[in-house]
């Protein structure tokens, strides 16, 4: 009787780790952070990409302090993409994460944010989709949008 309880329990875990379940928690085993940096004078698109740009994914750790998780450039398009490994349980959404640009950029990348000090930051949203990849189960999140945190 042990050991059926034992198998029954062992299958149930299997099937929570496997299975993307939405408003309870989940383990997962990374997030995959996808956005866009755009030359406006608020870091947002539509507008001209802005690439070469660093940008860095921090978030919140379980102490309650901040962990850069990643750190990544911007594509020619303005485009960038983390996808960092996590341990943890998720529970409904995920960890809090945001993405940050240091101010100001270069003005011959991005004249209209070389006058700026300061930093653009955006909150880190899920789109709600649990994904399998080399890595194990993958939380996809995107960017909610920058704003300008000044100096």
């Amino acid at each position: 009787m042990a050991n059926t309880s034992a198998l029954f329990f062992a299958a149930l875990l299997l099937l929570a780790a496997v299975s993307p379940a939405r408003g309870a928690g989940i383990f997962l085993n990374g997030l995959t952070v996808n956005g866009q940096l755009c030359c406006t004078s608020t870091g947002n698109c539509p507008g001209q990409g802005v690439g070469g740009v660093p940008i860095v994914l921090n978030c919140t750790n379980i102490f309650g302090g901040t962990t850069t998780a990643g750190r990544t450039t911007t594509t020619d398009t303005g485009s960038f993409n983390f996808t960092v490994p996590l341990v943890g349980l998720i529970l409904g959404n995920i960890i809090p994460c945001t993405v940050g640009v240091q101010l100001p950029l270069e003005s011959v990348a991005c004249p209209v944010l070389s006058a700026t000090t300061g930093t653009l930051s955006s909150t880190v949203q899920s789109i709600g989709t649990v994904v399998t990849s080399v890595l194990g189960l993958l939380q996809n999140a995107t960017i909610t949008g920058f704003t300008h945190l000044g100096v």
